[in-house]
């Protein structure tokens, strides 16, 4: 695959096949991650892979999901939930400042990294930052940001033209289409 197919393929999967991913391929997502640019290249960006069943459900009841669709749409089934996640982590012993920007790149080549793979990810926010810091045992001096869910993809999503609205929405398939602005539309002057 080459990286403009990567690119335009890069599309949010929270649904997966039970098939495990192995400790290589996980591994490698966060090397991807270990080499993005950080501001200062002040590197306190660490991980957690969480790929053990049983601590898998339990971290699935810590995250919501899919907040743009509606209830019964947004929780995966039974059966389609995240084979492995991974949680990303700020070191504030070693930098507090200006992470955000790493946090970006980092995430972003881990999303990429995984369709390199023939993986879907879903790169999630909305946590509960309590339970999972008693749940993995993580220390106070670690903030914890975000949770990358993974598994190979068992649903579709597609781009579509932006019309009215940004919300993405799912069809009775269940292909979820997820509205993109033209790039005409997003350059603001050229020179």
């Amino acid at each position: 695959m080459d990286y403009e197919e990567i690119v335009y393929k890069r599309r949010t999967i929270r649904r997966f096949k039970q098939k495990p991913i192995s400790i290589e391929i996980l591994k490698k997502l966060i090397d991807f991650a270990r080499i993005a640019p950080a501001a200062r290249n002040v590197q306190a960006l660490e991980f957690i892979i969480v790929k053990n069943d049983k601590i898998c459900k339990k971290l699935f009841s810590l995250l919501k999901w899919a907040r743009s669709l509606p209830k019964n749409e947004r929780t995966p089934e039974s059966g389609r939930e995240p084979t492995a996640y991974i949680i990303v982590l700020i070191n504030a012993e070693i930098k507090q400042s200006y992470v955000d920007y790493d946090i970006g790149a980092a995430v972003e080549n881990i999303l990429l990294g995984a369709i390199n793979f023939s993986l879907g990810a879903c790169w999630m926010g909305s946590i509960n930052h309590n339970k999972i810091r008693t749940l993995l045992d993580i220390p106070d001096f670690y903030k914890i940001t975000h949770v990358i869910s993974l598994g190979y993809p068992d649903e579709k999503s597609v781009m579509e033209p932006f019309k009215e609205s940004f919300k993405y929405w799912k069809d009775d398939d269940g292909c979820i289409h997820v509205p993109k602005r033209a790039l005409d539309d997003i350059i603001f002057k050229i020179y």
